[in-house]
């Protein structure tokens, strides 16, 4: 009489298919920092929208604040759509360095930059 049954040292376990990476809670929100700055300085800073509306420097009849304004948050959803939807960590931290962290920094200076435009 054989026995077809393996010892449970010898059966092979299957490889675990390893589960990608996808972005949480905390990657979700600082992706999106950019958006709600831009809201919260629109409404609670009162010197943020005459900087950012501020005519001599403006392109095609569009103030020169909000041009750069709309670039910013179209790289910053660009950064933000990267980081929502890709499975690999080092791609969404290259976004995170690459779009958001210099949207941000881009909004906070843009009515500064373009006051001191007008001084020169």
């Amino acid at each position: 009489m054989t026995d077809d049954v393996t010892p449970a040292a010898e059966q092979r376990q299957p490889a675990q298919a390893r589960i990608p990476w996808r972005a949480d809670g905390r990657w979700r929100t600082v992706s999106l920092t950019p958006f709600g700055l831009a809201l919260v300085l629109a409404v609670f800073a009162t010197s943020y929208l005459p900087g950012i509306m501020a005519k001599p420097p403006d392109i095609v009849g569009l103030p020169l604040g909000v041009v750069v304004d709309a670039l910013t948050l179209a790289w910053a959803a660009l950064g933000a759509y990267v980081i929502l939807t890709t499975r690999s960590l080092t791609l969404a931290a290259l976004a995170l360095v690459t779009a958001t962290a210099p949207a941000v920094v881009i909004l906070i200076l843009t009515p500064a930059a373009i006051r001191i435009m007008q001084n020169l």
